[in-house]
């Protein structure tokens, strides 16, 4: 089941360049990053694409990452960056040719070009009766650059009872704290490790 979720979410992502580029001018530089979490069964299969982050509280109050950012300055991606010609240069922050702060990214079709950026994800698979989670933060880099995972999950666990499962307080506060960029939460409350309510 889980190599069949694997490869349905890499034919997504796969897919995706294809028909944004359609929507999109030769020389467009917009780009957006995505996350995908996908229930099946006992599994959470996690998606990502640059820098939006899931983290997960398991059942004794613990954040566990369910994806990793895609950062210029990570290892890995200075090595894959450096063998398709490209560099990193800090200006602020570690930016891929002196342009983006992500190392994959779905659109900035300038660098895709260069094969500087890619749009290839990175699939983790989890198992929600080990981890037994409470719940899980689906968000945008706007509030990881206000929280730490640690806190983020503190914040939300004391506010699961408000109608968005804390969301909404955490998108506020990440504001408050002075964060400059866009900010996007999601909240899963799990009942159960098979069963869960979205908002």
């Amino acid at each position: 089941m889980i190599w069949e979720n694997d490869n349905l979410i890499l034919a997504d992502f796969s897919d995706t360049p294809t028909w944004l580029r359609k929507l999109t001018v030769r020389s467009d530089q917009c780009c957006t990053t995505c996350l995908i979490a996908l229930l099946s069964d006992k599994d959470l299969t996690v998606a990502n694409v640059g820098d939006s982050r899931g983290v997960l509280c398991d059942k004794d109050g613990n954040a566990i990452p369910l994806s990793h950012d895609h950062k210029p300055y990570q290892l890995k991606e200075r090595k894959r960056i450096k063998r398709a010609g490209g560099f990193i240069s800090f200006n602020g922050s570690w930016r891929v040719q002196g342009i983006l702060a992500m190392s994959r990214s779905l659109g900035d079709y300038p660098l895709k070009n260069l094969n500087v950026v890619i749009p290839d994800p990175d699939i983790l698979t989890f198992d929600l009766d080990k981890l037994q989670p409470e719940f899980m933060i689906l968000a945008s880099d706007g509030l990881w650059d206000a929280f730490s995972n640690e806190e983020a999950v503190r914040f939300i666990k004391d506010r699961l009872d408000e109608p968005h499962f804390g969301a909404k307080s955490i998108v506020l506060q990440s504001f408050y704290r002075g964060c400059p960029d866009n900010i996007t939460v999601m909240v899963v409350k799990f009942r159960n490790s098979s069963k869960t309510e979205e908002q």
